[in-house]
């Protein structure tokens, strides 16, 4: 009876960890599904040791024999993850110079890596933000982007409660953060940096952005025959001081607030987000600390937006980049209709499959090679060491990608002939193409 017991335990364990493993991992729970992955052939090997006092000599070999060959598995996981972690922890991730001035308006430059961990779209509430900036902290990236508004303002909270918990100095972490357009203006701009400031639990940020040249909108139900019917167009909804008349004094009176930012020691560096050539330039006749540091864009094969970006490049603007492997707001029809989700292109696996890397890595590299930084987002280590390990030089034996590369993925350019203009991200903004003034 004590081994038919046994038995029946041992085969159910056999049975059923793999499941409890899947369940772990579907409800988040990281820690106990590791913990339970690394100890399973320890508490399989324990039972089938009490069970060889008791059971069939021909039951207590075979479950030793599999109880071995998954501890050897899991033993050889723990050391190729170990020796990626560590080669990646210290690896010399290249930064880009930003232009900045410091507290006196003396001019400066303050350093970014080039590549980070983006944190739009995480669950809200669920700590996989939290968890995400954990995990990327503990295999060496040191460059973190967020917003005001990301999670329904919720995912700065958990960025900052992982800085509070993790062991690496503030001043080793580049933080960045956005202003929300709902915060137009120099005193609500100022009080949405307060608020930021708070919730990541930091008195500075190293770079805070203006996160989108348009209105805010006193409504989320808007109608397109409404829109379509006004002379106001998408501006018929906007709040009320959000009209287009007024967004270009509104966005220099937040930029002065993020000015004074600077000169008060609250942010390294300030800069933008989804702006175009003609905002720069009415920003350029105002703005006190020009050139703003960053631009951040939407920036990927179908979308390079090379007006914007060579307008950057002459004016000495770091460009970083959303969404570098096609964002996550796009649905199938778009994709069919640019031909394939990005990293399924023929175009990009080829060039991946000579270069022996991923199709994301491909991505990542095109942009960074171009002076950008970027800022996937992931919560998976395993994606980001493979971020971290498409930037670092030493991970490519010839340099990069060469210039046949370059122009074959240059082809893949679809702003001007697709339907949409290629534009992946903002989908449901009437606004999305930046085209106001």
């Amino acid at each position: 009876g004590i081994s038919e017991l046994i038995n029946s335990i041992a085969s159910a364990f056999l049975l059923f960890s793999p499941i409890f493993f899947q369940l772990c991992m579907f409800m988040k729970s990281r820690s106990i599904a590791s913990a339970f992955l690394l100890h399973s052939p320890l508490l399989f090997s324990r039972t089938t040791a009490v069970a060889a006092t008791v059971v069939s000599p021909t039951f207590v070999p075979t479950c030793i024999a599999m109880s071995a060959t998954r501890s050897g598995r899991s033993s050889k996981r723990q050391k190729m993850a170990s020796k990626a972690s560590g080669d990646m922890a210290t690896a010399n991730i290249p930064t880009v110079a930003l232009q900045t001035v410091d507290k006196d308006n003396k001019k400066i430059s303050v350093d970014i890596p080039c590549i980070g961990l983006g944190t739009y779209k995480f669950k809200k509430d669920s700590g996989q933000a939290k968890q995400a900036v954990l995990d990327a902290l503990s295999v060496g990236i040191r460059h973190i982007d967020t917003a005001f508004i990301y999670g329904g303002e919720r995912t700065e909270r958990e960025v900052g409660e992982a800085l509070a918990a993790c062991t690496v100095p503030r001043e080793e972490i580049f933080i960045t953060s956005k202003q929300w357009r709902a915060y137009h203006g120099f005193e609500l701009t100022r009080k949405c940096l307060n608020l930021s400031l708070k919730r990541l639990q930091t008195p500075y940020l190293d770079l805070w952005l203006i996160h989108w040249p348009g209105p805010a909108y006193n409504t989320m139900s808007r109608s397109n025959e409404v829109m379509q019917n006004s002379p106001e167009g998408a501006f018929a909804y906007a709040k009320d001081g959000h009209s287009e008349a007024d967004m270009v004094a509104l966005r220099a009176e937040t930029y002065r607030a993020m000015e004074d930012a600077v000169y008060e020691g609250k942010c390294r560096a300030i800069g933008v987000s989804n702006f175009t050539v003609k905002h720069l330039e009415a920003l350029r006749k105002t703005a006190r600390i020009w050139p703003p540091a960053v631009n951040q864009i939407e920036l990927h094969p179908y979308n390079p937006q090379t007006e914007i970006v060579e307008y950057c490049r002459n004016h000495g603007i770091v460009v970083e980049a959303y969404a570098s492997l096609g964002g996550q707001d796009s649905g199938k029809k778009t994709w069919n209709k640019l031909g394939g989700k990005l990293i399924d292109r023929v175009e990009i696996c080829d060039i991946a499959d000579k270069h022996v890397k991923s199709p994301s890595q491909i991505l990542l590299r095109w942009a960074t090679q171009q002076g950008c930084a970027v800022i996937p987002k992931t919560g998976n280590v395993d994606h980001m060491r493979e971020n971290i390990a498409a930037v670092v030089e030493k991970g490519w034996q010839d340099g990069g990608l060469d210039e046949d590369d370059m122009k074959r993925i240059a082809a893949l350019d679809q702003y001007e002939t697709a339907d949409d203009k290629a534009r992946l991200c903002w989908v449901r903004d009437p606004l999305k193409h930046l085209e106001f003034e």
